[in-house]
């Protein structure tokens, strides 16, 4: 495992190798910032509210984070190490496009679902904070490129041309971003609190799609304009 597995080859913020009792605390940090996080809002909690809330000493904080914008930028790489890991677990290489697209979406969503204190967080710090910022534009810019080198793949298949690869998927991966944050965190839209995960998925899955193909999702129904009549 590399620095940040949390292994006992885990580096805490002074370099030295963990013990497997530092790993436990260091663990047990990084699940009470989830919680107060979660609880309170991440510009609320104070570093002394974590350590409380883990029921560790306050000065054990730095031996493995410099500060709690270090604690979230751990918290950021397990949320996108986690989605990595979900994404090379599905078989893709057999399935129709839409199916690949809706499965990506899934892991996605759930991923941000079960991770909303950290996507919290996250969104919170970017705005505050420069350095985070551009931390969490480098921890994005796989996914962007991901879905980039997806798009150039269509137009040289002769599917679909797009001349902006780079700003479509910007526009796309920015989407579901801020997408997964309204009805994750904020707590939906004004006329409606929650939507169930199939229908978040299939919402995220047609636009994508559709941007992409430049085309209805199988089965989707007719393209916009063909619909015989009216906007």
């Amino acid at each position: 495992m590399n620095e940040r597995g949390g292994t006992e080859e885990t580096l805490p913020a002074d370099g030295t190798l963990l013990t497997a009792r530092g790993v436990r605390t260091r663990t047990a940090l990084l699940e009470a910032a989830r919680r107060m996080f979660r609880s309170q809002g991440y510009a609320n909690t104070k570093i002394a509210d974590i350590t409380h809330e883990a029921d560790r000493a306050l000065g054990s904080f730095y031996t493995y984070f410099a500060n709690k914008e270090d604690l979230l930028e751990q918290l950021a790489e397990d949320f996108k190490a986690e989605i990595d890991g979900r994404l090379s677990a599905l078989e893709l290489t057999s399935t129709e496009p839409y199916a690949v697209i809706r499965e990506m979406c899934a892991v996605y969503w759930t991923s941000c679902r079960d991770h909303s204190a950290e996507l919290a967080a996250i969104f919170q710090a970017s705005m505050i904070d420069p350095h985070f910022a551009e931390r969490w534009r480098e921890i994005r810019a796989d996914a962007r490129a991901n879905i980039a080198a997806g798009i150039r793949a269509v137009g040289r298949s002769g599917q679909a041309q797009n001349p902006e690869p780079e700003a479509t998927a910007s526009a796309l991966g920015s989407m579901m971003d801020y997408f997964c944050y309204v009805w994750l965190v904020e707590g939906g839209e004004a006329d409606r609190r929650s939507l169930p995960d199939d229908i978040a998925v299939e919402a995220m899955a047609r636009v994508l799609y559709r941007t992409v193909f430049a085309a209805p999702e199988p089965g989707g129904g007719p393209a916009d304009g063909d619909e015989g009549g009216g906007a």
